[in-house]
């Protein structure tokens, strides 16, 4: 059999209305293979010991759908499906019992390392949580950490561009078919997840941004991962969903502090409240995950880009997100006007702060949407 072959089966099994993975999953007890239930003649289907009105929906819709023709749309729709009875399954997101029978994949997948951290957050993302996302997600690719996420704007498109920059591997799980691409802004970073990572979804081809498809696809985010980072949320959000299956499924859940005062935030300091672990940095994630063996490499990666003096330490320190003028900075550091500003020339060569106007500088952070 042609690898292709079974999966035209299970895409055939997917597409019969009204039948979703528990009904399938009462179907394919009976039969070894998605092709064997695909070809069982009705009266062999009819004599199972389920609901009859199942089981003649599903004799009579079967008839409606061609496999081979519905796989030849999705190849020219540039993607190819992964099934159960595939190795290349993340075999994280396998354990679950609502798990999905069959993804829709535009990259590679299988090259995907099963050390995955989902990172998410609010569309509605400040200057802040966007740098964490971009910042923590770049160093956790750079231990060699899949970043998962879900595409949207805010935290999701920093986390992915945050692993892009490091030359890491990301994931994008959404929640339309794998042919459309919302929010339409994403097209080009679609294009740069697929080269070196993976576009998935369980919705079929054409499937628009419906809101029920969400949660859906927030259950994957978490579950093919070991844990789940929030960088910034307010205290109900697509997020906190994530959090919540992540917590059915067993998972490690992370949260960023946030301003007491952000309302965009909140949901990360009740994450914390609740018992989340802390993260003021990368290192207390590859510790949590037990995987600190990759903290030395993160170190060492990122050590040609730390401040190089007390002095630069000092200059950094007074630097956030909103611009600061370099006479407030001489004043608070008691420095030279010439050390701050060599000091300042020095951290922006590395990445760490940019220039923001005449004189005044911020933390760096990547260009918003």
């Amino acid at each position: 059999m042609q690898p292709v072959q079974h999966q035209q089966y299970w895409l055939g099994l997917r597409l019969i209305p009204d039948i979703g993975a528990a009904r399938l999953a009462r179907l394919m007890a009976h039969f070894e293979s998605a092709e064997a239930l695909w070809l069982e003649p009705d009266a062999g289907l009819m004599r199972l010991d389920l609901p009859k009105d199942l089981l003649r929906h599903f004799c009579r819709s079967r008839r409606q759908i061609d496999p081979a023709g519905e796989m030849a749309k999705v190849e020219a729709a540039g993607a190819k499906l992964i099934t159960l009875e595939d190795e290349a399954y993340p075999q994280l997101l396998r354990t679950l019992s609502d798990r999905p029978p069959l993804l829709y994949v535009r990259g590679d997948l299988n090259a995907t390392s099963e050390k995955c951290l989902a990172v998410v957050g609010t569309r509605k993302a400040s200057a802040y949580g966007r740098d964490v996302a971009f910042q923590l997600s770049k160093q956790l690719a750079q231990a060699e950490i899949t970043i998962v996420s879900g595409l949207a704007h805010g935290i999701d498109a920093a986390a992915h561009r945050g692993a892009l920059s490091a030359n890491g591997r990301t994931v994008a799980v959404v929640a339309t078919g794998i042919d459309r691409t919302y929010p339409r802004e994403h097209a080009e970073l679609v294009e740069e997840i697929a080269a070196t990572g993976a576009i998935i979804s369980e919705m079929p081809l054409g499937a628009a941004p419906l809101g029920k498809n969400f949660p859906q696809r927030n259950r994957m985010i978490s579950g093919m991962s070991l844990g789940v980072l929030v960088a910034e949320a307010p205290a109900k959000s697509g997020a906190m969903n994530t959090v919540k299956h992540a917590n059915d499924q067993g998972r490690e859940v992370f949260a960023v502090p946030q301003n007491i005062f952000s309302k965009t935030g909140q949901g990360c300091n009740i994450l914390l409240q609740e018992g989340a672990v802390l993260v003021r940095h990368v290192d207390d994630i590859l510790d949590e995950l037990q995987v600190s063996h990759l903290s030395e490499q993160t170190r060492i990666q990122t050590e040609e880009v730390a401040p190089a003096d007390e002095k630069e330490e000092a200059v950094l320190q007074l630097l956030g997100a909103d611009p600061t003028h370099v006479d407030i900075i001489v004043r608070q550091t008691h420095f030279p006007t010439s050390t701050v500003m060599s000091a300042l020339t020095m951290l922006e060569l590395k990445g760490l702060v940019e220039s923001a106007g005449p004189m005044q500088y911020c933390r760096a952070r990547f260009s918003s949407e």
